[in-house]
């Protein structure tokens, strides 16, 4: 997506850079180590239109957790004085709002930075469903719907689900005996699709609604089900927000 706002973390190289960053420093990375690692991978010297991205967010975001390199300050603030970074804004409506951004960034990495923050070791989730798994769901109501598994997709967050729900709705019992054929519930919107990702932590606070079946559906290999071209088609969830997206989004 690139930037999609004038501040220093509305933009998606900046927000991945200041993942990346916290990821090595927590796990257990000293500041130079994970400054050199970060260098080394997206080579920022060599490229005009990323230098300016990548050093502005790896100096905020070093400020922000108390570790701000010399080096990486100096190359911050340089990129502020030539220009290059409010290069994307000129003569746009969101130049001033740039500039702000770009003025409380100096600011802010002239002034003292805060202690040495202790940065978390990042836990991934972890998804256990396998491709043809069924999971019973209980909705607000007390009956059940069902998701059918359809993959595994994984990034540097983990493994999470992509699933598809199916058209029916009824007692636990029942959901056992769902045939294969049992056709998916598209969105009420969205141009009509079925292929849902949802993301942690919420599976542990819903645990006591979330079932697996003992019933499993043979579905294609993944070959085969990627070539049917409903890839495109995946909406992302988050687990706190189901009860709203059952209602919103499936017409539930």
């Amino acid at each position: 997506m690139g930037a999609w706002g004038p501040g220093i973390f509305s933009d998606d190289t900046a927000a991945d850079l200041r993942d990346d960053y916290r990821a090595l420093i927590g796990d257990g990375w000293s500041g130079p180590e994970a400054t050199d690692r970060l260098i080394r991978e997206w080579a920022p010297e060599g490229d005009p239109a990323l230098a300016p991205v990548f050093w502005l967010a790896l100096a905020v975001t070093q400020w922000n957790c108390g570790r701000l390199e010399e080096r990486v300050k100096q190359k911050a603030l340089h990129a502020i004085s030539d220009g290059s970074a409010l290069l994307l804004w000129r003569c746009s409506k969101d130049e001033r709002k740039r500039k702000a951004a770009l003025e409380a960034a100096k600011s802010r990495l002239e002034s003292l930075q805060p202690a040495i923050k202790k940065i978390a070791k990042q836990k991934l989730a972890i998804c256990e469903w396998k491709r043809g798994d069924l999971i019973g769901f209980r909705l607000p109501a007390g009956d059940y719907v069902v998701f059918r598994m359809l993959h595994v997709h994984q990034d540097k967050g983990g493994a999470y689900p992509v699933m598809e729900l199916l058209d029916w709705r009824g007692k636990l019992e029942a959901a056992e005996s769902l045939p294969e054929l049992t056709p998916a519930r598209p969105f009420q919107k969205y141009g009509k699709g079925t292929f849902v990702e949802i993301l942690g932590p919420g599976k542990h606070r819903l645990k006591d609604r979330i079932v697996l079946l003992r019933a499993r559906h043979d579905l294609p290999d993944d070959a085969s089900w990627r070539q049917r071209g409903l890839v495109r088609a995946v909406r992302v969830f988050l687990w706190r927000d189901i009860d709203r997206h059952m209602t919103e989004d499936f017409g539930l």
